[in-house]
């Protein structure tokens, strides 16, 4: 559910990233601005797709996507819908969120991004391993990027948290 929220830039990590499969299918078109960034006290879970967890010390790599203002809502929509984000927590596959972001040039950028659900942090999610460095395009786990893998995830979360 997108509910209306200011514009800000959106920070991507895993599957959104230029070149990845959700990249092409979302924003690919629809920014005014794609740079690299991180998000410190961060980590990444998971191998088929990465999961953003709270973790002092760490950082996730990603990309910055500014979007352009006039298809703004449709792609918050998508985002929302991708992650499946429902406008509440506790059902929540991810939560978006806002948080300042490093872009690489050393400019502190506020932007929204995904978290882990929270039911993920004590549940299947701590099982999953942590990918190296942050970063889940360098890892290696980026090979296919696909939808039906998604959604497979989603299907298998929303059995564990019934």
């Amino acid at each position: 559910m997108t509910r209306m929220t200011e514009q800000l830039p959106v920070f991507v990590y895993g599957t959104l990233r230029a070149q990845q499969g959700n990249y092409r299918r979302i924003l690919a078109g629809h920014t005014v601005r794609e740079r690299s960034a991180s998000l410190e006290d961060y980590t990444l879970l998971g191998s088929v797709v990465p999961f953003a967890v709270p973790r002092e010390g760490r950082r996730v790599v990603g990309e910055l996507m500014d979007v352009r203002p006039e298809v703004w809502n449709m792609v918050l929509r998508r985002l929302d819908h991708l992650e499946g984000y429902t406008g509440a927590e506790f059902d929540s596959l991810y939560v978006r969120r806002r948080r300042v972001v490093q872009c690489a040039d050393g400019e502190s950028v506020r932007a929204y991004f995904y978290e882990a659900g929270p039911a993920h942090h004590e549940s299947w999610l701590m099982d999953c391993p942590e990918v190296p460095g942050g970063d889940w395009v360098a890892s290696g786990f980026a090979r296919t990027p696909s939808s039906p893998r998604r959604a497979a995830v989603r299907r298998s979360s929303r059995r564990r948290l019934a």
